[in-house]
């Protein structure tokens, strides 16, 4: 009788920006609460807790999810059509430039290795030093470069939520979430600035 119950998992019924909206002052988690009139607000978590955050301003959940709309329509649009053009449709351009990086570190390593040969104590000593920093971001981008693989977003599904956005008012609650999640990392929001952090 005295174990504790530990709470099932609770799903998202008031935005479907759930999950993904921060504040932009702390970065703890947006909630999205209605006020006496039954508007519906978002309010910072931290700030309702214990107000050590100065809060994210008035935001009406409404106006934000319009907002976030808009900028999915118009990343989307962005994203074929550059994608299009450079035939490149199963890279994103933040997977194509950490891959540019990676080759361009590689190629400052091979060009140290090259001159290693008959060096002086002291050059080997440098060059080792700047061998190991230069394998320690190698191996940094290397890591990015899996986790964007990782989160990369097929064509195919880009086809299906280019389908969701075109017919958006008629989409499930359950649906718009999943959309929301295939391309937006976190939302940073406060009533003055509203930064996206896209995965495409």
């Amino acid at each position: 009788m005295n174990n504790m119950k530990i709470q099932s998992a609770r799903k998202a019924t008031h935005t479907w920006l759930a999950g993904k909206i921060k504040c932009g002052n702390c970065g703890y988690a947006l909630m999205s609460i209605f006020n006496p009139s039954g508007r519906q607000y978002l309010r910072c978590t931290k700030r309702l807790d214990n107000k050590s955050c100065s809060g994210c301003g008035k935001i009406i959940t409404s106006e934000l999810e319009a907002v976030v709309y808009q900028q999915m329509v118009k990343k989307l649009k962005d994203f074929k059509t550059l994608t299009g053009r450079k035939k490149a449709a199963k890279i994103s351009p933040k997977l194509a430039a950490k891959r540019l990086e990676l080759a361009q570190v590689e190629s400052e390593i091979e060009k140290l290795l090259d001159t290693l040969t008959g060096a002086s104590p002291v050059l080997l000593s440098y060059a080792n030093s700047k061998i190991e920093e230069l394998d320690a971001r190698r191996q940094s981008i290397a890591n990015e470069i899996a986790k964007l693989s990782a989160d990369a977003v097929p064509m195919e599904k880009m086809e299906s939520i280019s389908g969701y956005l075109d017919d958006w008012e008629n989409v499930s609650f359950e649906d718009k979430r999943q959309v929301v999640d295939a391309l937006i990392t976190v939302i940073r929001a406060t009533n003055e600035k509203v930064e996206i952090e896209w995965k495409i």
